[in-house]
């Protein structure tokens, strides 16, 4: 048994007491003027944790507060397992080591899933909002009218119509877009609101192969439809998204993808993403009765472009595409 000193203060009440606790087992005996006042469990009081130097207190299930008069007065009766925890020297040395593995292990994996899983349920307004700023930006310093003809222009953007309407995509969604370009050189590139742009050198690289161009396209509406780029933007930003969803702002997480909406360009999709937009791309072609070997022929065409002046422009954007060579093998094996 264990006997502690101090003052009792009673529930809802300025009244205070000088008192006496004793403690057997895991039963606390609360005394005063040597007559037992009050008996109860160690379970159902709170004890304050051990602090060198601070008078101990226990504070009782009806709001009533024992606090012992010596600040030395052994307060490590408690039955928890916390306070246990807190006094066990192995568990200290593991949690040091495992707590960074586990801050690791939250930054790098949890934190960039929950990004993306987050991404899902984030309002149209989101997308859409972030693809019109990061049009707004490109189109006014990267891009320039397109110098194909009409008729050539028509072409592709009747062909781009047919494919929406044979897929069953929304037209006021998916907007193709005709550029020149000297910065982006032969290329493609899909923003997160359904903008497409396409341009005018890529197009001449491919003028006799409308199925490569079609497959090109399929390409980046493939990358629309996983949400490749908000998924993208999450990742990048997930510490602030996964704490926002923590402390329950929402609509914090909407601001933080919309303010990061005009770098979409300066960040490469992820190869698994690549590989989800080429898989895209195959099955639509197959559904619209084309041969996957379009998306094959697309692909040569990056490199035959190695050989001639268009080599750094055109590799800007497909450098962090898997291997070229590996995706022209994997569309030529397609079907079989």
């Amino acid at each position: 048994m264990r006997t502690i000193n101090g003052i009792y203060y009673y529930p809802a009440s300025s009244k205070a007491e000088s008192a006496e606790l004793q403690v057997t087992g895991d039963v606390i005996n609360l005394y005063y003027q040597q007559r037992c006042i009050l008996v109860t469990q160690v379970d159902n009081v709170t004890i304050s944790s051990t602090i060198p130097g601070v008078n101990g207190e226990v504070i009782f299930a009806d709001g009533g507060k024992f606090v012992a008069t010596d600040n030395q007065a052994p307060f490590d009766f408690s039955a928890s397992v916390l306070g246990k925890i807190e006094k066990n020297t192995a568990v200290i040395l593991a949690a040091v080591v495992l707590v960074p593995l586990l801050m690791w292990f939250c930054i790098s994996v949890v934190m960039p899933k929950a990004a993306s899983a987050v991404v899902l349920y984030l309002p149209d307004t989101v997308a859409e909002t972030m693809g019109e700023q990061a049009f707004s930006i490109i189109e006014s310093t990267l891009l320039k009218p397109s110098e194909l003809s009409e008729e050539k222009q028509l072409t592709i953007k009747n062909l781009w119509q047919t494919t929406l309407t044979q897929l069953e995509l929304p037209d006021d969604k998916f907007v193709l877009h005709i550029y020149g370009s000297d910065y982006f050189g032969p290329n493609a590139f899909a923003l997160p609101d359904g903008t497409v742009v396409i341009t005018d050198p890529l197009l001449k690289q491919l003028a006799d192969n409308p199925d490569a161009i079609l497959a090109i396209l399929l390409h980046e509406i493939g990358h629309v439809e996983n949400k490749h780029s908000l998924r993208m933007v999450a990742q990048s930003v997930s510490s602030t998204v996964v704490f926002a969803l923590i402390f329950g702002d929402i609509e914090g997480v909407g601001e933080v993808l919309l303010g990061t909406g005009t770098s979409l360009l300066q960040n490469a999709f992820s190869r698994d993403m690549e590989r989800e937009a080429d898989d895209y791309a195959l099955n639509q072609l197959i559904a619209l009765g084309k041969s996957p070997e379009a998306f094959a022929d697309a692909m040569q065409s990056f490199l035959d472009l190695k050989s001639d002046h268009h080599t750094d422009s055109a590799l800007k954007y497909f450098s962090s595409h898997p291997d070229i060579k590996e995706r022209i093998e994997k569309a030529q094996k397609f079907l079989k």
